[in-house]
């Protein structure tokens, strides 16, 4: 927001005013010379001057120019007087408020009211201005970082005082469609506006192959970050993006972009279509909502892509020990069964939850550490330990969701360091998670299936036409925490 329209409004009006008395002040001066009149002496000049001015409003307003050389100024004015005359009615201007603007930045736990306090805002004032924002904006979705532009207005000292400022408003972007102004108006009341920006919306395709990691080479296709993590929720259950990517892998992602008039990318939509194919396996998926509004990805012959549980359920982690009928201990020394698989990963690192199921013990438990074990559908457990603590609200009892944050990496127990000790057990035998043949999630029933054929199709055809996402002279911007990308 660059400035209020009741600002602008003022401004017109004075430089009006300003015109109109410099004007009726040469006015009168050339009628003067041309009867023959004698010259004014400096205490008249000066007078006239002032009441010109101030004629066409109230002389608190506009104040009269006191450095301007009475003396050796002439009779007529020239140009120069007059534009010292409309200056002075903006820089000596009693009333005319100077603009002051301060960033304000939304802390944890913070509230507009609070803010606003926070500044020096008078709160009756504060109130009215948060009741108008009520109107366009719910401020129970202000966001924690969210920066907001406040405005004041200092006003002049007048006989020698000090200087008085008064909140004129403030505006916020709550993303990067919107745009939120409340100012004062005229009557001293405030108004809130909502600006609306519209974006053109394109279907573009990232497509290559793995040189350094699916990361970087989705970014440099045209992905965005956050492309790449939905790709990554897509992917996870059939690869294992910390053992299974492997240079030359091929990826192709068909996903919605969403951009400004000047071609500017805006933000990101959703991903449409999703292959990925490592050493001639390829897994494709494709985006269907159901008629009840479920939105899943589904094979070319409609299996869901998720499953019942997660691969891995850490990232970024080191595969350190895998499942083994046989393993020499590396504290203990001798040979014995490992029912798990290891991943090393700095301590702290976030520990998910599998799939969906109720927490069965969350505790110490012997050699195991700290430690989580919970009981999932069709007779199967999970099993998570060593781990340096528990997420809040994990405890027997819980119920959590697939990929919800339950613990965090540690070495507690008997361990040599930092890492996850993860289980899986069907129906109290241990079982190999790298090998596991798990059940899909949400099966397409024989009605859905020609409905998701057609869709399939249909996206197959927008994919064959649609131009490469790294085809662009504007830059792609990267998440910033907002839901811009």
């Amino acid at each position: 927001m660059s400035e209020f329209d009741v600002t602008r409004a003022d401004t017109r009006r004075t430089r009006g005013l300003v015109a109109f008395a410099s004007l009726a002040l040469s006015a009168g001066l050339l009628a003067a010379l041309m009867l023959g009149g004698e010259p004014r002496s400096e205490a008249a000049s000066t007078e006239a001057m002032s009441l010109a001015m101030a004629a066409p409003t109230d002389p608190a307003n506009i104040v009269p120019v006191q450095d301007v050389d009475v003396e050796a100024a002439p009779r007529v004015l020239s140009a120069a007087d007059l534009a010292r005359v409309n200056d002075a009615a903006f820089t000596e201007c009693r009333t005319c408020a100077t603009r002051i603007q301060i960033e304000r930045i939304v802390p944890r736990g913070g509230t507009m009211a609070g803010l606003l306090d926070d500044a020096g805002v008078d709160r009756v004032e504060a109130a009215r201005a948060i009741a108008a924002l009520g109107t366009v904006f719910d401020l129970r979705y202000l966001n924690i970082g969210e920066r907001i532009n406040l405005y004041f207005g200092a006003d002049a000292a007048a006989d020698g005082g000090e200087a008085a400022t008064r909140f004129e408003g403030l505006s916020f972007r709550p993303d990067i469609e919107r745009s939120i102004t409340v100012a004062r108006t005229f009557d001293d009341t405030f108004r809130a506006r909502e600006t609306i920006a519209e974006f053109d919306r394109e279907m573009v395709r990232a497509s290559g192959s793995i040189t350094a990691s699916l990361y970087v080479d989705a970014l440099a296709a045209g992905a965005t970050d956050r492309v790449v993590n939905e790709l990554a929720s897509v992917l996870a259950y059939a690869i294992d993006f910390q053992r299974s990517i492997q240079p030359g892998d091929e990826f192709d992602i068909l996903f919605e972009r969403f951009v400004d008039e000047e071609g500017h990318t805006a933000r990101t939509g959703d991903i449409l279509y999703a292959m990925y194919d490592g050493r001639g396996d390829a897994k494709e998926f494709f985006r269907y909502e159901t008629e009840d509004g479920i939105v899943g990805y589904y094979s070319p012959e409609g299996a869901s892509a998720q499953r019942l549980l997660m691969l891995t359920p850490v990232n970024g982690a080191r595969l350190s020990s895998s499942f083994s009928r046989a393993r020499r201990h590396p504290i203990l020394g001798y040979t014995r069964r490992h029912n798990g698989t290891d991943f090393a990963a700095p301590t702290g690192t976030p520990v998910m939850a599998a799939g969906n199921g109720v927490v069965e013990r969350a505790d110490r438990y012997g050699s195991f550490g700290n430690y989580v074990r919970i009981r999932h559908a069709n007779g199967y457990q999970t099993a998570y330990a060593h781990l340096n603590g528990f997420a809040r609200g994990i405890r027997a009892g819980s119920r959590v969701t697939q990929g919800q944050v339950i613990a965090y990496v540690g070495t507690t127990g008997r361990s040599t360091g930092p890492h996850l000790h993860y289980e899986v057990h069907h129906n109290g035998t241990p079982r190999n998670p790298m090998t596991l043949d798990l059940p899909t999630g949400r099966q397409l029933s024989e009605d859905e299936i020609p409905l998701f054929e057609a869709e399939r199709d249909r996206i197959i055809a927008i994919r064959n036409a649609a131009r490469p996402a790294a085809d662009t002279d504007t830059p792609i911007v990267a998440d910033a925490g907002n839901g811009a990308q």
